[in-house]
């Protein structure tokens, strides 16, 4: 037998949900809506937030309270060798975006993990696009993996290893950079070379000792 409640039920719930939405589309035009995209509005306000944005502290890194980071940032051998093994490449790669004393750690600390040739394009990168302060340790830590003794194992990152190839070249090239930057591609690009990633002609000789 059909329930007589029924359908008033479903009556005041069509108006329930059918009041909600008005109410909704009424309170619209006293919300604060973002202005459309292209507008002076929507660039001002982008401009602002970038703005606000870098004028915002760095943010602290947890890794700083973590006693395996701690323990490597006290110039300690046996710390940084226990750091790349817990973290391998990927985990210190993962920490190069912190800054200050995190990120100079895993760079010292890359070329001592045992896949540190998963970050040679990572690095690579890093050193094309860096700043002055930044250049010379990222180089180090990547002439520090292209320096390794070669192994009989597959590349674990032939396209990667291909990039640093390339980055190295074309900073060790720059006549524009500082020349102790240099210095350290050229020599990353020979160590590269020796594992036939690099054409040693292309490497620059105008370092070399008279």
């Amino acid at each position: 037998m059909p329930d007589s409640n029924a359908h008033p039920r479903r009556t005041w719930t069509v108006l329930f949900v059918a009041t909600l939405a008005a109410c909704s589309r009424g309170s619209a035009p006293s919300e604060v809506s973002s202005p459309p995209l292209g507008s002076p509005g929507a660039t001002e306000a982008a401009a602002s937030g970038a703005q606000a944005s870098a004028n915002a502290p760095p943010r602290r890194s947890a890794r700083l309270d973590d006693p395996r980071w701690q323990r490597a940032m006290d110039d300690d051998p046996a710390g940084l060798q226990a750091l790349a093994d817990t973290l391998g490449a990927a985990g210190l790669v993962d920490a190069l975006g912190d800054g200050g004393a995190i990120t100079k750690t895993a760079l010292l600390a890359l070329p001592l993990a045992d896949d540190a040739d998963l970050a040679l394009g990572v690095l690579g990168k890093r050193a094309l696009a860096a700043a002055d302060e930044e250049r010379g340790p990222t180089l180090e830590a990547l002439l520090g993996v292209a320096g390794r003794p070669a192994t009989a194992r597959e590349p674990l990152d032939p396209e990667g290893a291909a990039e640093a190839a390339a980055a190295v070249v074309t900073i060790a090239t720059n006549t524009a950079l500082p020349r102790e930057h240099r210095a350290l591609a050229v020599s990353a690009a020979r160590a590269l070379a020796e594992k036939k990633l690099v054409d040693p002609a292309k490497i620059p000789s105008d370092l070399d000792p008279p």
